[in-house]
């Protein structure tokens, strides 16, 4: 249901954003458990980071930070480019929790664009996506086809699910 809603969510971005493409446009998805992309930032982290199935939770004391790249066909991308990563997070706790994330592009030594979210989600409860759009790239960072987060996980929470979309340019109309 999470991944239909997004593509309904980026169907309606892409046209209100692109004016009639010269050639048909595919919309692609990498869908992936945490536990495929991300891990702990340090190796303290890991230690009160638990790797499960459906989730990566922070079960310690403190705050861990997670990294996770995402994966996808920058070759075949229209711009090299994906259009959307999306993310998903559930709050284990008795008390509101506020979590942030920074999506980086590009890579080291690269020109990199770093934007930031913070979301506060509620007690037992799972957060809206987290998202964020090429358009957020000022610089077009997505176009360098390297995209990651970096999550500050407060204790009791997880990321569950990640996505990352791109569109391929089809036979022309």
């Amino acid at each position: 249901m999470k991944l239909a809603s997004t593509f309904a969510a980026l169907t309606l971005a892409v046209a209100a954003t692109y004016s009639v493409p010269a050639t048909a446009q595919t919309t692609h998805a990498n869908a992936s458990q945490p536990a495929a992309r991300c891990q702990g930032a340090l190796p303290a982290f890991e230690t009160a980071i638990r790797k499960r199935p459906l989730a990566i939770q922070n079960e310690g004391t403190a705050s861990s930070y997670i990294t996770c790249g995402f994966e996808f066909d920058a070759g075949a991308a229209i711009d090299n480019s994906a259009v959307l990563l999306d993310t998903y997070f559930t709050n284990t706790t008795t008390a509101p929790v506020s979590l942030t994330c920074t999506a980086v592009t590009g890579w080291q030594t690269g020109e990199n664009e770093f934007v930031s979210r913070t979301e506060v989600i509620a007690p037992g409860a799972q957060s809206e996506d987290m998202f964020w759009f090429a358009d957020d790239f000022a610089g077009g960072g997505m176009a360098s086809g390297l995209v990651a987060i970096s999550c500050n996980l407060p204790v009791g929470v997880g990321i569950n699910d990640t996505y990352i979309f791109w569109d391929t340019d089809d036979a022309p109309v």
